[in-house]
């Protein structure tokens, strides 16, 4: 799908369509060989959300093509000792295969 538009948005995580997105993205991810090539147990798909509503920094960008997700960064803010402010640590970055390089 080269060419169509791209939008990249903050996930909800109280909003049910993004809370499913993150769990495909991050199963697909996991099941990719770059995530170590299996999938996400049915435990870890239902602790997923929970576990990230309850950490105070998350943040997650969602990249959709056409209002499907293609892409997820799972990030967390923490702080640079060496620049004395926050900082986003980038923890997941993962776009769907037949996605990338676009």
């Amino acid at each position: 799908m080269a060419g169509a538009t791209i939008t990249v948005t903050e996930a909800n995580l109280a909003e049910p369509r993004h809370q499913a997105a993150i769990v495909t993205l991050l199963d697909a991810y996991a099941r990719d060989p770059m995530g170590g090539g299996q999938g996400l147990s049915p435990e870890v798909r239902a602790a997923l959300i929970p576990g990230l509503q309850r950490h105070p920094t998350t943040v997650i960008m969602l990249a959709w093509q056409h209002e499907m997700p293609i892409g997820i960064a799972v990030c967390f803010v923490g702080f640079s000792t060496f620049l004395a402010r926050p900082l986003l640590n980038v923890h997941d970055l993962a776009v769907l295969p037949a996605y990338r390089g676009q």
